[in-house]
């Protein structure tokens, strides 16, 4: 049998297998049910890792595009047997997945109406873009219900409700037409990219969920990207003058303003030479050329708004357009990864996860890795060192108004995820918050990536497609004070964590966290006082050349220099998970894991049988999903997919079990959710009609021939599966 590689993971769904016990004993005080996200692959791949070439020996689109890019694959872990945990696992089967199945490689519809991967994106040019829902569970619980409620969530798709017991999908949260599309108004594709937060909150009090929808001028960019396929009709001629511009401007040297200078001249002239008048890819086209000159044509753009909503688990969701204090539309530069709320509030922020040109505009020429390298530079951008809060007073979302203003608060830090307290006491809100420092968990690893210590070295095939890649400063976990009614950061109160040292609860590279009652359908967080998080730390096989150029800024706001950070990394720290008491913002357990033990996601679980002299926020156990690289006698590794469980009181003594099993098999998992109860959902109240949903997108397409052949894909391969 051959040697598992390190991101490998099955589309094969599993129901209730026992996972084996490879050393150590299950607690027999673990309850209820922990459910996590994962990718895996797509249609045409049945799996990852995404491999260079597909069964029949031709090139492989997917290939060298992030993991993360894949079907949603949903595992769920029962706790409730005493001394077992049992593996389940289900596909979100969306109405767009349907749609990517009938388009696949080998259908008579694939060269017309096929997906591909084109970044983080996946995307038909005349189709619209995927609805993975592989990032996170939110649990709900509304007015009546008796049991716990799950959404599968995605950054560019709306929310769909799932069985908590058999994990089909239930329906899509909001019909299509209360969702505002994030491509241009002349692209009208049934399924349109939904610009929404992966992490939408549910207050357990008043029974409410809330979410966001927004749009920006520059999302145009995910339909851009299919320009570059089409222009692939002349390959000799385009890749001709793509080849010779590339060697002009290797040769000479350039600062990165020069060589975007440089690179408007070039994009004019292939206007001139490949773009027709009049039609929708001039447009398109147009929209490129100005987002490279920085000029942004509003008439074939969406403009920069944020809606907020809440919706109460019937009918159709309120909305409010968020402006600042002055009436004007909110500019999201990155992302809207996660939301939060406390009583009176609720947090926007603008994430440090960048949802844009640079992650998108990829792999339109996969046998062709320096045009795409080179794409990649000419279109990359930094996230910000700073981050934008928007707080909307709760109190404002009234029926009677459409709009309501935030108060904008501005932080010296880059964010992505946080948790905010419950209770704010005068106004002030507390917050506490993961900073990836001058890194990018929107990059990854491409196949031509080289390692940024050792230049002359290849990045690891194994690491292709993996994200998060490094880190040019040491990552800080923040507990941010605010006053609400004054829209003030409060500095002297907020503080941070951060170490260097790699013999300690290290920080570099700040990744997941979780602690009790995170997301839960039954309890606020009314005052955090333990949290456990995730550092990934330091290896030279993942910060890429890349990633130091593009950081590599004297300007940024940073703790640790760049030589010494290269340094650092040169000496590699490892995976930690440490615990962080939050009243000191101090630490007070760590483990640290193998080198060639990748860490992926964690979840607190409380104990069936509470014990009265341990803190409520340390009473559990905290769950991990990890991959182990065993050693073989060739120098490589076998990575087997492992589930570690720890006392959240004990974590420096290890693991007290570690589980596996044949049939289990993750690559790369993301967010966690644990909830008591996983009682199946026979009888929906709100349901959403598939056909009557999308017959309104089709109605929208202005091309006959296409709108019926888009018509009979759906009659024959979407609307039979719902």
């Amino acid at each position: 049998m051959s040697p598992r590689p390190l991101l490998a993971a099955s589309r094969k769904e599993l129901n209730q297998i026992a996972l084996d016990v490879k050393e150590g004993t299950v607690p027999t005080d673990l309850q209820g049910f922990v459910f996590i996200n994962s990718a895996v692959g797509t249609v045409n791949t049945n799996g990852l890792p995404y491999t260079e070439r597909y069964s029949d020996g031709s090139i492989a689109q997917e290939y060298s595009t992030p993991v993360i890019n894949g079907d949603g694959l949903i595992l769920k872990f029962d706790l409730t047997k005493k001394g077992q945990v049992l593996l389940s696992t289900g596909l979100m089967r969306t109405p767009c997945y349907y749609a990517d199945e009938a388009t696949m490689r080998g259908t008579v519809w694939h060269k017309k109406y096929g997906f591909m991967n084109l970044g983080l994106a996946r995307i038909s040019i005349k189709m619209g873009t995927r609805n993975q829902i592989n990032t996170a569970v939110q649990p709900v619980k509304f007015g009546n219900d008796k049991h716990t409620r799950l959404l599968a969530t995605f950054d560019a798709g709306r929310p769909f409700e799932f069985d908590p017991h058999t994990l089909n999908l239930i329906t899509p949260i909001g019909a299509n037409k209360e969702w505002r599309g994030g491509t241009p108004p002349f692209m009208r594709q049934p399924f349109a990219m939904v610009l929404t937060t992966a992490h939408p909150v549910f207050d357990p009090r008043t029974r409410e969920l809330f979410t966001v929808n927004f749009t920006k001028t520059d999302e145009a960019l995910m339909a851009s990207t299919t320009i570059f396929s089409w222009l692939e009709t002349d390959p000799d001629g385009l890749e001709e003058r793509i080849r010779n511009f590339m060697r002009i401007v290797e040769k000479e040297n350039l600062s990165r303003e020069d060589f975007l200078t440089r690179a408007a001249g070039f994009i004019r002239g292939l206007e001139n030479k490949y773009i027709p008048q009049n039609s929708v890819w001039e447009k398109i086209w147009n929209w490129l050329k100005a987002k490279i000159l920085g000029k942004i044509d509003s008439s074939i753009s969406n403009k920069n708004a944020v809606y907020l909503m809440r919706w109460n688990g019937q009918g159709a969701m309120q909305q409010w357009e968020v402006t600042d204090q002055d009436g004007n539309g909110l500019l999201i530069d990155q992302n809207m990864h996660q939301i939060g709320f406390s009583e009176d509030y609720i947090i926007l922020i603008d994430a440090a996860f960048k949802f844009s040109l640079d992650v998108m505009l990829y792999n339109v020429f996969p046998d062709k890795e320096d045009i795409d390298a080179f794409m990649r530079k000419l279109t990359s951008g930094v996230q910000q060192d700073s981050t934008d809060i928007y707080l909307v007073h709760r109190a404002d979302l009234r029926p009677d108004v459409k709009h309501v203003k935030a108060k904008k608060i501005v932080i010296p830090i880059e964010t992505v995820h946080f948790s905010v307290n419950y209770k704010n006491p005068y106004g002030i809100i507390t917050m506490f918050s993961a900073h990836n420092c001058s890194a990018c968990p929107a990059e990854w690893i491409r196949s031509y990536d080289r390692e940024a210590v050792n230049p002359q070295q290849p990045i690891r095939k194994d690491k292709v497609g993996l994200l998060a890649v490094g880190a040019m400063d040491v990552g800080q976990v923040g507990r941010i004070v605010m006053d609400a009614k004054n829209g003030t950061y409060l500095a002297d109160h907020s503080k941070y964590y951060y170490n260097t040292n790699n013999r300690e609860a290290h920080t570099w590279g700040i990744g997941l966290y979780t602690h009790r009652d995170m997301c839960s359908a039954d309890n606020t967080t009314d005052d955090i006082t333990h949290m456990y998080w995730q550092s990934y730390g330091l290896r030279p096989d993942m910060l890429t050349v890349f990633i130091r150029n593009l950081y590599d800024d004297p300007k940024r706001n940073r703790k640790v220099p760049v030589p010494e950070v290269l340094e650092a990394t040169r000496q590699g720290s490892q995976y930690t998970l440490f615990c962080l008491e939050t009243a000191g913002m101090t630490v007070d357990d760590f483990y640290t894991f193998d080198k060639e033990t990748y860490f992926w996601s964690l979840q607190f679980v409380p104990r069936s049988e509470p014990r009265s002299d341990i803190p409520p926020y340390k009473d559990g156990y905290i769950l991990t999903t990890v991959s182990v690289g065993y050693p073989l006698s060739d120098g490589t590794y076998d990575y087997q997919p492992e589930i570690w469980i720890f006392d959240a009181t004990a974590l420096a003594k290890g693991p007290v079990c570690k589980l596996n099993h044949p049939d289990m098999s993750f690559g790369f998992t993301i967010h966690t959710v644990w909830v008591p109860d996983a009682q199946p959902n026979t009888n929906p109240d709100y349901v959403i009609n598939i056909r009557e949903d999308y017959d309104y997108m089709l109605g929208k397409i202005r091309n006959k021939q296409i709108r019926q052949e888009i018509s009979q894909i759906f009659n024959q391969y979407v609307y039979p599966n719902f």
